[in-house]
This record gives C-alpha cells, structure tokens and sequence, in this order.
C-alpha cells in the first residue's frame, strides 16, 4: 500500500508539472465540407486532338449533377503552435483538400495540397514560414475580394489573377509583419529547384493590407518564371500556375507571369460594397506559341447586404478585356454574379448562387491558333469552360465548419 500511495503521489506531482507546459501549445482538427447540386447550361467536350492549324473541336451540352465545395473548398486540416516564450512561438499548418463526392484529394492529388508548412512567430518580427503557402496576393487582396461575397463564381474569369487562390507556391520562404496599427505586409520567394538555374520556374511577390474599422484596402504582386527552353510546361516548379480554363490556356507556353491585383471594401450599416482590379501579363519565350506580350486587365464591383442576422444577399459584377490577338480583336468577358447565404446556426448555412458570363472576341487556344472567345464562369468554371460565348451556373448547397 505503501508504494501504490508512494507511486501515485509521484505521478500526481509529474502531472502537476507537465500541465502548465501542454498548456502553452495547441492542436487544432479543423475543417469545412460543402455540397450541394447544380446546373451548368454549356461544358465543352474535345471530339479532336487538334494541333497548329487545326483547332480542337469541341460540342457543348448542359449538365445537372452533384456539386463539390462551391461556397468553400472541402477540407480539413491540423495548425498548432508551441509557446517558446518571450512572445515567440513554433508553428504549423497542414490543410489538405478533396473532393465530397469522391473522397479523391485535390490540387494535384496531393496529401496536403491547400497549405503545408511551418515556421516561427514573434509579437515583434512577424511570421517566417517554409513550405506550400498561398501568396501575397491571396493573403492580402483575395481575403477581402469578391470572394467573400459571392464566393469563387465571382472571380475575375478563369481566376486568372488568383485573387481566389487557385494557386500556390511551393518550396516558399514567406515572411508577414505583425500587425501595425491596422496595417501589415509580407513577402514570398518560391525556389524553382532547376539544376543550372535559381530563376527557372521560381516566383517571388509581396503586397500589403490596411484594415481598420469599415474600410479594409489592398494590394499584391506576384511574378512567376516557368522553364526556360520548352514550348509548353505544367509550371511544376515554385508555381503551379492559373492556366486551367478556356480563358488563358492558350498562354500556359509563356516564359513569365507577372500580376498586379488589389481590392478595397467599405462597410456601412448592413451593406458592404467592395472593388477589384487585376492586371495579368504573359511574357513569351523562343519557344512560346505565341510571339508578343500578352496582358488581361480585370476590374470588378459587389454589394453585400445582411437581410437578417441570418440572411445574406450579394450581388457583384466585373469585366475582362485581353491584348489584341494576332492582328484580330482581343477577348472580352462580362460577368454577373447573385448569392444567397441562409445560416442555420453558427457552423452550418445553405446557399444559393448564380453566375452569368459573356465572351466575345478571339483568343489562342492551346496550339496558338486564333480561336472565338469561350465563357468559364468565375473560379467555378475552371476546367468545365463552355465551348461557347455564353455560360450560366446555378448551385444550390450546404456548407458546414468544424
């Protein structure tokens, strides 16, 4: 009896001393899954292979079918941090995201394809990470971008300026200050990893944000390189690129990619109004399929009003015109966007939403032919453009947090 009492005060007096250590670090499961049913009125279908001269043929047909994270991305993730005193911290963020219909994993089917890294915090530096991490551009214009309002359907086309995060850097060294007086900012640089080259397939950016009270404003920079020497390229390498719809596939063959974004909102009683502009240049390569700089500029306007404290009503609507196309007129793109968000409760709410979209002009397909203009409506478009210069989605869904 003695040593079971003996025993237990020893374990009573450890746990009494590794209790206030647990207490300085955390883990944290989190989550959102998000599904519903939807309408797509045209999605393209390939019937030839095509090549230089000869454009692809596709057929257009509509399609009603299961929606996978049309409001947010499904995903769950772990982020934790461990106190290591004097207003310094270590810190992670895994976030990996998929699809609710499939279970299959998202981003490339990668494990952790959302976000993957970890670092140091102090109160008085900032933040410095290592990993997969989105860019200045998604941390500073896209958290207060249309996005918030009438969710990625409402992105510039094609989300070609990846205010809605389509895009990450990988193999990144990010660093964000703390937060003064509203203000803050950041930098990333993406190792490109090439044998022979520190500029092949690398990116680098910055940008800012003010926020305080109604108003909140800002701006982002984002240059990325893809291989030198190839006439196309998957940019595997810091970046993975934004080249997944009709809208600007046919410039995934660029040397570079340089984009300049920003955003503002302004709130006042239950409405909140908000403005975006996006400015995208391609830069060729010997090898490119196409032989002059080519640049689309994005700008955008939304209204939000909260009904009740439980309804939500947005609005937004923006424009898009590209560089003129081998001698011919430049594409062009009219959006319209309607959101409805409904919150059962703190964690789950139903939505509805609509997006319109109008192409005209020509553009380049894959091959650098001189192709009409097709619709890809929002972020929500990528990879079911239409085959035509008209597109409407309808999604009605569920999301839930956790």
């Amino acid at each position: 009896m003695k040593r079971i009492l003996l025993a237990t005060l020893g374990l009573g007096g450890l746990a009494g001393y590794m209790v206030p250590v647990h207490a300085q670090s955390s883990v944290t499961l989190y989550g959102i899954v998000d599904a519903g049913v939807g309408y797509t009125s045209g999605q393209r279908t390939a019937n030839s292979k095509g090549g230089v001269g000869a454009p692809i043929n596709y057929t257009n047909g509509s399609n009603w079918g299961f929606a996978s994270g049309t409001w947010s991305g499904d995903r769950w993730g772990l982020k934790g941090s461990e106190d290591l005193g004097g207003g310094n911290s270590a810190i992670f963020q895994l976030e990996n995201g998929f699809n609710i219909g499939t279970g299959q994993s998202g981003q490339g089917n990668r494990q952790f394809g959302r976000q993957s890294w970890m670092g140091l915090q102090s109160a008085t530096l900032g933040k410095l990470t290592f990993g997969r991490q989105y860019d200045p551009i998604v941390d500073y214009v896209g958290s207060i971008s249309a996005g918030t309002f009438v969710t990625g359907m409402g992105a510039h086309p094609g989300d070609i300026d990846n205010i809605d995060n389509q895009a990450r850097v990988n193999n990144s060294v990010k660093w964000a200050s703390p937060v003064y007086s509203g203000f803050q900012f950041g930098a990333i640089y993406g190792f490109g990893g090439q044998p022979g080259s520190v500029k092949n397939q690398n990116a680098w950016g910055f940008g800012g944000q003010y926020a305080n009270g109604p108003l909140a404003l800002g701006v982002g920079y984002l240059q990325a390189t893809n291989a030198y020497g190839t006439s196309s390229s998957t940019w595997s390498g810091a970046y993975d690129g934004t080249f997944a719809s009709s809208i600007n596939e046919g410039f995934a063959s660029a040397a570079s990619q340089r984009i300049i974004a920003a955003a503002g909102t302004y709130s006042f009683g239950a409405t909140q109004v908000g403005i975006s502009y996006g400015n995208v240049q391609y830069t060729p390569g010997a090898l490119s399929t196409f032989a002059s700089s080519f640049t689309f500029n994005s700008i955008g306007a939304t209204v939000a009003y909260q009904l009740t404290p439980a309804v939500r009503l947005a609005a937004a609507y923006n424009f898009t015109q590209g560089s003129d196309v081998k001698g011919t007129s430049g594409p062009k793109y009219h959006q319209v966007n309607l959101a409805t968000y409904y919150a059962l409760s703190k964690r789950t709410s139903l939505y509805g939403l609509v997006g319109y979209q109008k192409a005209s002009g020509s553009t380049l397909d894959t091959f650098g032919n001189v192709v009409a203009a097709t619709a890809s409506v929002g972020d929500v478009g990528n990879g079911i453009s239409s085959a035509t210069a008209t597109q409407t989605i309808v999604r009605i869904g569920i999301r839930q947090t956790f």
